[in-house]
């Protein structure tokens, strides 16, 4: 039995959004066929290797966009991805969530509002057929 891709959900149980995008993220893995990774980052940040990917992914080709993507609006500015991990491991709670990252194939999204949740594993359904 092949092994199922993992998509991750860095996600904040008391943001309604939140909630939301895991209700969605969950019920669209019996249909596409992943496993569902549930962070609660509130209190553990990313390990620097995820955060550098993450911004990557989150800025699909502009690393600047990826940086401001990652981080909560009120998180101190940073315009370099050493300065994410830095403002993260001392306060894991900037990061911003629901971040979703499906790590197989390279894309993230911040899942606000929550029906982005749709798209992003029609999306990544649609690779797979």
């Amino acid at each position: 039995m092949p092994k199922l891709p993992i998509i991750s959900i860095y996600h904040n149980p008391s943001l309604v959004v939140s909630k939301e995008a895991l209700k969605l993220l969950k019920a669209a893995s019996n249909k596409h066929k992943f496993k569902v990774d549930l962070i609660q980052a509130k209190s553990i940040p990313p390990t620097p290797q995820q955060i550098l990917n993450m911004v990557h992914y989150l800025g699909n080709g502009s690393l600047k966009r990826g940086i401001t993507d990652i981080l909560v609006p009120e998180a101190p500015k940073a315009s370099t991805i050493e300065e994410v991990q830095k403002i993260l491991s001392e306060k894991p709670a900037f990061l911003r969530k629901p971040l979703i990252v499906d790590w197989s194939r390279g894309k993230a999204i911040i899942a606000d509002p929550a029906i982005k949740v749709k798209e992003f594993v029609q999306v990544e359904g649609d690779d797979t057929k």
